[in-house]
């Protein structure tokens, strides 16, 4: 089996039925990864206060900003976050300081995809901007991804690219709460995760097929991330 470092920006959830340090693992199959940069973006109607938390299969390595609660549980890892969300998707937390995004980094198991493109270095960027506009995320969200991860598409004269996000979406999981603790369930929740690795350009692979582009209403976050075989 093959480690790998997975590379996750988060909270983009275009539920896609949306990052690279190599060991030794089996190439196919269910692997530990590292998940790398996911950013999450929370979009609520009208400001209010949250408690944002992530549950991770996994242990957390890096985020910022810092939890006010973190903890190991049966399963991994659970952070939590305590911000006042505007509309725009400005994040502020107690000490006035704001946020564009909660970002999160650390280790868990995921299935090696099969389906996706092989992408040549020059149609990186074009590639990126067709696909992660069908996936549902903003231009904003999109420039974000892009200034990431093109550099490491084109680190490959070749590179597979697969948004399957089925196998991340059981690992990592996010719930809101208002300032009373009562849930809030997000109207619209699109999650982006790619993973790449190096390709050949006579490489076949089976092209993925995306749903209807989401529509974004009422109370909206996202995520994106990914990895890098």
């Amino acid at each position: 089996m093959k480690k790998i470092l997975i590379i996750a920006s988060c909270l983009v959830v275009a539920s896609l039925s949306f990052l690279a340090a190599c060991d030794t693992h089996e190439k196919k199959g269910n692997h530990e990864v590292l998940d790398e940069k996911p950013v999450v973006y929370v979009y609520p109607e009208e400001e209010q206060g949250l408690t944002m938390t992530i549950d991770v299969k996994g242990t957390l390595d890096m985020v910022y900003p810092a939890p006010e609660r973190q903890v190991q549980t049966e399963e991994g890892t659970r952070a939590s976050w305590t911000i006042s969300a505007a509309p725009d998707g400005t994040l502020t937390d107690a000490s006035g300081r704001s946020y564009p995004y909660v970002f999160w980094e650390g280790p868990v198991r995921q299935d090696t995809p099969e389906r996706g493109f092989i992408v040549a270095r020059e149609d990186a960027v074009p590639f990126l901007e067709e696909k992660l506009g069908q996936l549902g995320l903003s231009d904003k969200e999109a420039a974000d991804f892009i200034t990431y991860w093109a550099p490491r598409i084109r680190a490959n004269d070749y590179t597979f690219v697969s948004f399957d996000a089925s196998s991340y979406a059981q690992q990592v999981t996010y719930s809101f709460a208002d300032e009373a603790g009562a849930p809030v369930e997000p109207d619209t929740f699109i999650r982006v995760f790619m993973t790449i690795r190096a390709a050949d350009a006579n490489e076949e692979v089976t092209p993925q097929v995306f749903g209807p582009t989401p529509t974004r209403s009422g109370f909206t976050v996202v995520e994106w991330g990914g990895a890098v075989q």
